[in-house]
Protein backbone atom coordinates (compact mmCIF):
# COMPACT_ATOMS: atom_id res chain seq x y z
CA UNK A 1 0.00 0.00 0.00
CA UNK A 2 2.89 2.33 0.83
CA UNK A 3 4.49 1.71 -2.58
CA UNK A 4 1.16 2.30 -4.33
CA UNK A 5 0.68 5.56 -2.42
CA UNK A 6 4.16 6.69 -3.41
CA UNK A 7 3.58 5.83 -7.09
CA UNK A 8 0.20 7.57 -7.25
CA UNK A 9 1.50 10.63 -5.41
CA UNK A 10 4.50 10.82 -7.75
CA UNK A 11 2.27 10.71 -10.84
CA UNK A 12 -0.05 13.32 -9.31
CA UNK A 13 2.76 15.71 -8.37
CA UNK A 14 4.52 15.51 -11.74
CA UNK A 15 1.21 15.41 -13.60
CA UNK A 16 -0.10 18.66 -12.12
CA UNK A 17 3.23 20.45 -12.60
CA UNK A 18 3.75 19.35 -16.20
CA UNK A 19 0.09 19.92 -17.13
CA UNK A 20 0.30 23.52 -15.90
CA UNK A 21 3.65 24.04 -17.67
CA UNK A 22 2.42 22.75 -21.02
CA UNK A 23 -0.90 24.56 -20.63
CA UNK A 24 1.11 27.80 -20.46
CA UNK A 25 2.61 27.04 -23.88
CA UNK A 26 -0.80 26.02 -25.24
CA UNK A 27 -2.82 29.01 -24.10
CA UNK A 28 -0.17 31.52 -25.19
CA UNK A 29 0.17 29.96 -28.64
CA UNK A 30 -3.60 29.98 -29.08
CA UNK A 31 -3.77 33.61 -27.89
CA UNK A 32 -1.43 34.53 -30.77
CA UNK A 33 -3.54 32.50 -33.23
CA UNK A 34 -0.96 29.77 -33.75
CA UNK A 35 -2.17 26.34 -34.73
CA UNK A 36 -1.65 23.73 -32.00
CA UNK A 37 -2.12 20.16 -33.19
CA UNK A 38 -1.68 18.26 -29.90
CA UNK A 39 -1.87 19.04 -26.19
CA UNK A 40 -1.01 15.79 -24.43
CA UNK A 41 -0.82 14.76 -20.81
CA UNK A 42 1.60 11.87 -20.96
CA UNK A 43 3.52 10.26 -23.79
CA UNK A 44 2.96 7.34 -26.08
CA UNK A 45 -0.33 5.95 -27.35
CA UNK A 46 -3.43 8.16 -27.17
CA UNK A 47 -5.96 6.81 -24.66
CA UNK A 48 -8.74 9.40 -24.75
CA UNK A 49 -9.36 13.09 -25.37
CA UNK A 50 -11.39 15.73 -27.16
CA UNK A 51 -10.97 18.38 -29.85
CA UNK A 52 -10.54 22.07 -28.99
CA UNK A 53 -10.55 23.77 -32.36
CA UNK A 54 -7.51 22.42 -34.19
CA UNK A 55 -6.09 20.90 -31.01
CA UNK A 56 -6.37 17.26 -29.95
CA UNK A 57 -6.41 17.48 -26.15
CA UNK A 58 -5.47 13.98 -25.11
CA UNK A 59 -4.40 11.70 -22.29
CA UNK A 60 -1.61 9.34 -23.34
CA UNK A 61 -0.46 6.00 -21.98
CA UNK A 62 2.68 7.03 -20.06
CA UNK A 63 1.68 9.66 -17.46
CA UNK A 64 5.20 10.95 -16.73
CA UNK A 65 5.25 14.13 -18.73
CA UNK A 66 3.42 15.87 -21.51
CA UNK A 67 3.93 18.00 -24.59
CA UNK A 68 2.44 20.54 -26.97
CA UNK A 69 2.79 20.07 -30.74
CA UNK A 70 2.63 23.30 -32.75
CA UNK A 71 2.46 23.65 -36.53
CA UNK A 72 5.80 24.63 -38.01
CA UNK A 73 8.08 23.38 -35.23
CA UNK A 74 11.35 21.87 -36.49
CA UNK A 75 10.11 18.28 -36.05
CA UNK A 76 6.58 19.00 -37.29
CA UNK A 77 5.27 16.24 -39.56
CA UNK A 78 1.55 16.91 -39.14
CA UNK A 79 1.49 19.96 -41.43
CA UNK A 80 2.08 17.68 -44.42
CA UNK A 81 -1.40 16.26 -43.87
CA UNK A 82 -3.29 19.54 -43.64
CA UNK A 83 -4.63 21.60 -46.51
CA UNK A 84 -4.31 24.75 -44.42
CA UNK A 85 -0.49 24.77 -44.49
CA UNK A 86 0.75 28.27 -45.29
CA UNK A 87 -2.20 30.19 -43.85
CA UNK A 88 0.10 32.12 -41.48
CA UNK A 89 -0.67 30.19 -38.33
CA UNK A 90 2.54 28.15 -38.19
CA UNK A 91 4.94 28.72 -35.30
CA UNK A 92 8.09 29.60 -37.26
CA UNK A 93 6.17 32.09 -39.39
CA UNK A 94 5.42 34.25 -36.35
CA UNK A 95 7.55 37.15 -35.05
CA UNK A 96 10.37 36.19 -32.72
CA UNK A 97 8.82 38.04 -29.78
CA UNK A 98 5.68 35.90 -30.03
CA UNK A 99 7.71 32.68 -30.15
CA UNK A 100 9.77 33.99 -27.22
CA UNK A 101 6.64 34.49 -25.13
CA UNK A 102 5.30 31.03 -26.04
CA UNK A 103 8.50 29.42 -24.74
CA UNK A 104 8.54 31.68 -21.68
CA UNK A 105 4.90 30.91 -20.80
CA UNK A 106 5.68 27.38 -19.53
CA UNK A 107 8.13 28.40 -16.77
CA UNK A 108 5.95 31.43 -16.01
CA UNK A 109 2.95 29.17 -15.37
CA UNK A 110 5.06 27.06 -13.00
CA UNK A 111 5.72 30.21 -10.97
CA UNK A 112 2.01 31.10 -11.11
CA UNK A 113 1.14 27.63 -9.77
CA UNK A 114 3.62 28.05 -6.90
CA UNK A 115 2.34 31.51 -5.98
CA UNK A 116 -1.29 30.36 -6.30
CA UNK A 117 -0.85 27.40 -3.93
CA UNK A 118 1.12 29.43 -1.39
CA UNK A 119 -1.42 32.26 -1.51
CA UNK A 120 -4.14 29.76 -0.55
CA UNK A 121 -1.97 28.52 2.33
CA UNK A 122 -1.41 32.05 3.62
CA UNK A 123 -5.13 32.83 3.28
CA UNK A 124 -6.19 29.74 5.27
CA UNK A 125 -3.32 30.10 7.72
CA UNK A 126 -0.83 27.53 8.95
CA UNK A 127 1.41 27.06 11.96
CA UNK A 128 5.19 26.73 11.78
CA UNK A 129 7.83 26.31 14.45
CA UNK A 130 8.69 29.67 15.98
CA UNK A 131 12.43 28.88 15.87
CA UNK A 132 12.47 29.61 12.12
CA UNK A 133 11.78 33.29 12.81
CA UNK A 134 13.64 33.47 16.13
CA UNK A 135 16.92 35.32 16.50
CA UNK A 136 19.81 32.88 15.92
CA UNK A 137 20.41 32.20 19.62
CA UNK A 138 22.08 28.82 20.13
CA UNK A 139 20.03 26.31 22.12
CA UNK A 140 22.23 23.21 21.80
CA UNK A 141 25.76 22.46 20.61
CA UNK A 142 26.74 19.00 19.34
CA UNK A 143 29.62 17.33 21.14
CA UNK A 144 32.83 17.41 19.11
CA UNK A 145 31.32 19.77 16.52
CA UNK A 146 33.12 22.75 14.97
CA UNK A 147 30.97 25.05 17.11
CA UNK A 148 32.00 23.32 20.35
CA UNK A 149 35.67 23.40 19.35
CA UNK A 150 35.34 27.13 18.62
CA UNK A 151 33.92 27.72 22.11
CA UNK A 152 30.29 28.46 21.20
CA UNK A 153 27.90 27.84 24.11
CA UNK A 154 24.10 27.60 24.50
CA UNK A 155 22.72 31.12 24.80
CA UNK A 156 25.26 32.64 22.38
CA UNK A 157 23.74 34.61 19.51
CA UNK A 158 25.21 34.35 16.00
CA UNK A 159 25.08 37.92 14.68
CA UNK A 160 26.68 37.40 11.27
CA UNK A 161 28.41 34.86 9.04
CA UNK A 162 31.09 36.09 6.64
CA UNK A 163 29.91 39.65 7.26
CA UNK A 164 26.25 38.98 6.46
CA UNK A 165 23.81 40.00 9.17
CA UNK A 166 21.46 37.24 10.30
CA UNK A 167 18.01 38.34 11.52
CA UNK A 168 16.65 34.79 11.97
CA UNK A 169 17.60 31.13 12.33
CA UNK A 170 16.23 30.50 8.85
CA UNK A 171 18.84 32.86 7.38
CA UNK A 172 21.62 31.44 9.55
CA UNK A 173 20.88 27.83 8.66
CA UNK A 174 20.67 28.67 4.94
CA UNK A 175 24.14 30.24 4.93
CA UNK A 176 25.62 27.34 6.89
CA UNK A 177 24.02 24.65 4.72
CA UNK A 178 25.50 26.12 1.54
CA UNK A 179 29.04 26.21 2.94
CA UNK A 180 30.14 22.61 3.62
CA UNK A 181 33.80 22.14 4.57
CA UNK A 182 34.53 25.86 4.34
CA UNK A 183 36.03 28.39 6.72
CA UNK A 184 33.33 30.61 8.22
CA UNK A 185 33.88 33.93 9.96
CA UNK A 186 31.26 34.30 12.73
CA UNK A 187 30.48 37.28 14.92
CA UNK A 188 28.97 35.99 18.17
CA UNK A 189 27.45 37.82 21.13
CA UNK A 190 27.53 36.42 24.67
CA UNK A 191 25.74 38.60 27.21
CA UNK A 192 26.88 42.11 26.16
CA UNK A 193 30.23 41.07 24.71
CA UNK A 194 30.76 40.48 20.99
CA UNK A 195 33.64 38.51 19.53
CA UNK A 196 34.89 37.28 16.17
CA UNK A 197 35.78 33.65 15.60
CA UNK A 198 36.62 31.43 12.65
CA UNK A 199 35.68 27.78 12.28
CA UNK A 200 35.50 25.23 9.51
CA UNK A 201 32.12 23.69 8.74
CA UNK A 202 31.57 19.98 8.25
CA UNK A 203 29.64 18.18 5.51
CA UNK A 204 26.72 16.00 6.62
CA UNK A 205 27.07 12.30 5.85
CA UNK A 206 24.16 11.95 3.39
CA UNK A 207 23.19 15.26 1.83
CA UNK A 208 26.73 16.70 1.93
CA UNK A 209 25.47 20.10 3.11
CA UNK A 210 27.21 22.29 5.66
CA UNK A 211 26.89 21.97 9.43
CA UNK A 212 28.68 23.50 12.42
CA UNK A 213 26.72 21.58 15.06
CA UNK A 214 24.39 24.25 16.48
CA UNK A 215 20.62 24.12 16.99
CA UNK A 216 17.94 26.75 17.72
CA UNK A 217 16.37 27.33 21.12
CA UNK A 218 13.51 24.89 21.78
CA UNK A 219 10.87 27.29 23.08
CA UNK A 220 7.77 26.47 25.11
CA UNK A 221 4.56 27.76 23.59
CA UNK A 222 1.99 27.04 26.28
CA UNK A 223 2.27 25.83 29.87
CA UNK A 224 -0.93 23.95 30.64
CA UNK A 225 -2.68 25.02 33.85
CA UNK A 226 -2.55 22.64 36.82
CA UNK A 227 0.29 20.59 35.32
CA UNK A 228 3.79 19.90 36.78
CA UNK A 229 5.53 22.42 34.52
CA UNK A 230 3.34 25.26 35.81
CA UNK A 231 3.86 24.19 39.41
CA UNK A 232 7.65 24.20 38.90
CA UNK A 233 7.59 27.77 37.54
CA UNK A 234 8.09 27.11 33.82
CA UNK A 235 6.70 29.89 31.61
CA UNK A 236 5.61 30.32 28.04
CA UNK A 237 8.48 31.44 25.75
CA UNK A 238 11.07 29.78 28.03
CA UNK A 239 13.59 27.71 26.10
CA UNK A 240 14.57 24.21 27.24
CA UNK A 241 18.34 23.80 26.90
CA UNK A 242 18.74 20.38 28.51
CA UNK A 243 16.94 17.72 30.55
CA UNK A 244 19.02 15.70 33.00
CA UNK A 245 22.14 17.03 31.26
CA UNK A 246 20.98 15.88 27.83
CA UNK A 247 20.98 18.77 25.28
CA UNK A 248 17.58 19.30 23.62
CA UNK A 249 17.77 19.90 19.88
CA UNK A 250 14.06 19.73 19.05
CA UNK A 251 10.75 19.60 20.91
CA UNK A 252 10.19 16.10 19.56
CA UNK A 253 12.94 14.77 21.86
CA UNK A 254 11.11 15.84 25.04
CA UNK A 255 8.15 13.37 25.12
CA UNK A 256 10.48 10.36 24.97
CA UNK A 257 12.62 11.63 27.85
CA UNK A 258 9.55 12.42 29.94
CA UNK A 259 7.94 9.04 29.18
CA UNK A 260 11.09 7.21 30.39
CA UNK A 261 11.23 9.16 33.66
CA UNK A 262 9.04 6.63 35.57
CA UNK A 263 7.77 9.36 37.87
CA UNK A 264 11.11 10.71 39.10
CA UNK A 265 12.01 14.40 39.04
CA UNK A 266 13.77 15.66 35.92
CA UNK A 267 16.35 18.46 35.94
CA UNK A 268 15.28 21.04 33.33
CA UNK A 269 17.86 23.65 32.33
CA UNK A 270 15.97 26.71 31.08
CA UNK A 271 17.00 29.80 29.12
CA UNK A 272 14.84 32.83 30.03
CA UNK A 273 15.56 36.36 28.78
CA UNK A 274 19.30 35.75 28.67
CA UNK A 275 19.49 33.95 32.02
CA UNK A 276 19.98 30.23 32.65
CA UNK A 277 17.74 28.65 35.28
CA UNK A 278 17.47 25.11 36.67
CA UNK A 279 14.05 23.68 37.50
CA UNK A 280 13.07 20.27 38.90
CA UNK A 281 9.88 18.97 37.26
CA UNK A 282 8.29 15.67 38.20
CA UNK A 283 6.10 14.30 35.37
CA UNK A 284 2.57 13.27 36.26
CA UNK A 285 0.99 10.10 34.92
CA UNK A 286 -2.20 11.09 33.07
CA UNK A 287 -3.27 7.55 32.16
CA UNK A 288 -1.64 7.66 28.73
CA UNK A 289 1.87 8.11 30.09
CA UNK A 290 3.84 10.71 32.08
CA UNK A 291 3.34 14.37 31.11
CA UNK A 292 4.75 17.70 32.26
CA UNK A 293 2.12 19.85 30.49
CA UNK A 294 3.88 21.92 27.81
CA UNK A 295 3.40 22.53 24.08
CA UNK A 296 5.89 23.77 21.46
CA UNK A 297 5.90 27.42 20.46
CA UNK A 298 4.33 27.88 17.03
CA UNK A 299 3.75 30.92 14.85
CA UNK A 300 0.55 31.18 12.79
CA UNK A 301 1.09 32.65 9.34
CA UNK A 302 -2.25 34.02 8.08
CA UNK A 303 -2.98 37.10 5.97
CA UNK A 304 -5.73 38.78 4.00
CA UNK A 305 -5.86 38.45 0.19
CA UNK A 306 -3.32 41.19 -0.58
CA UNK A 307 -0.98 40.14 2.23
CA UNK A 308 -1.23 36.46 1.29
CA UNK A 309 -0.33 37.23 -2.32
CA UNK A 310 2.57 39.44 -1.22
CA UNK A 311 3.94 36.77 1.14
CA UNK A 312 3.59 34.05 -1.52
CA UNK A 313 5.36 36.17 -4.13
CA UNK A 314 8.10 37.05 -1.64
CA UNK A 315 8.64 33.40 -0.72
CA UNK A 316 8.77 32.46 -4.42
CA UNK A 317 11.34 35.17 -5.12
CA UNK A 318 13.50 34.11 -2.17
CA UNK A 319 13.39 30.48 -3.29
CA UNK A 320 14.29 31.49 -6.86
CA UNK A 321 17.27 33.49 -5.61
CA UNK A 322 18.40 30.64 -3.39
CA UNK A 323 18.02 28.12 -6.22
CA UNK A 324 20.32 30.10 -8.51
CA UNK A 325 22.74 30.44 -5.60
CA UNK A 326 22.73 26.65 -5.11
CA UNK A 327 23.19 26.02 -8.85
CA UNK A 328 26.13 28.41 -8.93
CA UNK A 329 27.75 26.55 -6.04
CA UNK A 330 27.11 23.21 -7.76
CA UNK A 331 28.75 24.42 -10.98
CA UNK A 332 31.78 25.73 -9.09
CA UNK A 333 31.97 22.50 -7.00
CA UNK A 334 31.47 24.34 -3.71
CA UNK A 335 28.67 21.94 -2.72
CA UNK A 336 28.12 18.30 -3.58
CA UNK A 337 25.73 17.08 -6.31
CA UNK A 338 24.23 14.88 -3.57
CA UNK A 339 22.23 17.92 -2.45
CA UNK A 340 20.12 17.57 -5.62
CA UNK A 341 16.85 15.68 -5.79
CA UNK A 342 16.06 13.60 -8.86
CA UNK A 343 13.08 11.45 -9.90
CA UNK A 344 13.63 8.86 -7.17
CA UNK A 345 13.95 11.56 -4.55
CA UNK A 346 10.82 13.28 -5.81
CA UNK A 347 8.95 9.97 -5.74
CA UNK A 348 9.98 9.32 -2.15
CA UNK A 349 9.13 12.90 -1.12
CA UNK A 350 5.75 12.59 -2.88
CA UNK A 351 4.92 9.43 -0.96
CA UNK A 352 5.93 10.99 2.35
CA UNK A 353 3.90 14.11 1.56
CA UNK A 354 0.85 12.06 0.57
CA UNK A 355 0.96 10.21 3.87
CA UNK A 356 1.21 13.59 5.61
CA UNK A 357 -2.06 14.81 4.04
CA UNK A 358 -3.20 17.05 1.21
CA UNK A 359 -1.54 20.15 2.65
CA UNK A 360 1.89 18.49 2.58
CA UNK A 361 1.33 17.19 -0.94
CA UNK A 362 0.21 20.58 -2.26
CA UNK A 363 3.20 22.30 -0.67
CA UNK A 364 5.49 19.78 -2.38
CA UNK A 365 3.77 20.57 -5.70
CA UNK A 366 4.42 24.28 -5.11
CA UNK A 367 8.12 23.73 -4.32
CA UNK A 368 8.84 21.35 -7.21
CA UNK A 369 6.81 23.42 -9.68
CA UNK A 370 9.07 26.38 -9.02
CA UNK A 371 12.18 24.24 -9.45
CA UNK A 372 10.85 22.82 -12.75
CA UNK A 373 10.15 26.35 -13.99
CA UNK A 374 13.64 27.55 -13.04
CA UNK A 375 15.28 24.46 -14.58
CA UNK A 376 13.49 25.11 -17.87
CA UNK A 377 14.97 28.61 -18.03
CA UNK A 378 18.53 27.33 -18.21
CA UNK A 379 20.03 27.94 -21.68
CA UNK A 380 20.23 24.30 -22.68
CA UNK A 381 18.31 23.12 -25.72
CA UNK A 382 15.86 21.42 -25.88
CA UNK A 383 14.73 23.12 -22.64
CA UNK A 384 12.65 26.27 -23.00
CA UNK A 385 15.67 28.30 -21.91
CA UNK A 386 17.70 26.89 -24.81
CA UNK A 387 15.06 28.01 -27.32
CA UNK A 388 14.86 31.40 -25.60
CA UNK A 389 18.63 31.80 -25.89
CA UNK A 390 18.57 30.91 -29.59
CA UNK A 391 15.78 33.41 -30.25
CA UNK A 392 17.67 36.09 -28.31
CA UNK A 393 20.84 35.51 -30.37
CA UNK A 394 18.85 35.52 -33.61
CA UNK A 395 17.13 38.73 -32.54
CA UNK A 396 20.45 40.47 -31.87
CA UNK A 397 21.96 39.14 -35.13
CA UNK A 398 18.70 39.88 -37.02
CA UNK A 399 18.91 36.60 -38.90
CA UNK A 400 18.08 32.96 -38.25
CA UNK A 401 20.69 30.38 -37.41
CA UNK A 402 21.18 27.63 -39.96
CA UNK A 403 19.40 24.30 -39.31
CA UNK A 404 22.83 22.66 -39.01
CA UNK A 405 23.95 25.02 -36.23
CA UNK A 406 20.65 24.61 -34.40
CA UNK A 407 21.00 20.85 -34.69
CA UNK A 408 24.46 20.92 -33.09
CA UNK A 409 23.16 23.15 -30.31
CA UNK A 410 20.24 20.79 -29.68
CA UNK A 411 22.51 17.74 -29.57
CA UNK A 412 24.99 19.41 -27.22
CA UNK A 413 22.18 20.56 -24.92
CA UNK A 414 20.62 17.10 -24.91
CA UNK A 415 23.98 15.56 -23.97
CA UNK A 416 24.36 17.92 -21.01
CA UNK A 417 20.79 17.18 -19.88
CA UNK A 418 21.40 13.41 -20.02
CA UNK A 419 24.56 13.96 -17.98
CA UNK A 420 22.58 15.92 -15.39
CA UNK A 421 19.91 13.21 -15.28
CA UNK A 422 22.60 10.62 -14.60
CA UNK A 423 24.07 12.83 -11.90
CA UNK A 424 20.79 13.31 -10.02
CA UNK A 425 19.95 9.61 -10.35
CA UNK A 426 23.33 8.81 -8.82
CA UNK A 427 22.56 11.32 -6.06
CA UNK A 428 19.17 9.68 -5.39
CA UNK A 429 20.52 6.14 -5.40
CA UNK A 430 23.49 6.98 -3.15
CA UNK A 431 21.06 8.27 -0.49
CA UNK A 432 19.15 4.98 -0.29
CA UNK A 433 19.78 3.20 3.05
CA UNK A 434 20.72 -0.17 1.54
CA UNK A 435 23.21 1.50 -0.83
CA UNK A 436 24.78 3.40 2.06
CA UNK A 437 25.14 0.14 3.99
CA UNK A 438 26.87 -1.48 0.98
CA UNK A 439 29.28 1.46 0.66
CA UNK A 440 30.26 1.43 4.35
Amino acid sequence: MSLLTTALAFVLVLGVIIFVHEFGHLITAKAFGMRVFIFSFGFGRRLLGFKWGDTDCRVSAIPLGGYVKLEGEPDDRLSEDTARLGDGRDFLGRPRWQRFLVYLAGPAMNAVLTIGILTCFYLVGFAVEASRFDRPIVGAVDAGSPAEKAGILPGDEILSIDGRELPSWEEAQYHILLRPEQALALRVRRDSEERELTLRSEATATEKVGSIGVHPLVRVGQVLPGQPAEAAGLRGDDAILAIDGRPIRSFGEIPGIVAASTGRALAFRIWRDGRVLDLAITPRDTGSGPRVGITPKMVVRQFGPAGALREAAGWTWDMTRQTFDVVGRLITARISPKTMMGPLGIAQASGDAARGGWASLLFLVAVISLQVGILNLFPLAPLDGGHLAILAVEGVARRDMSPLVKGWIMNAGAAVIFLLIGLVLYSDISKMPFVQRLLQ
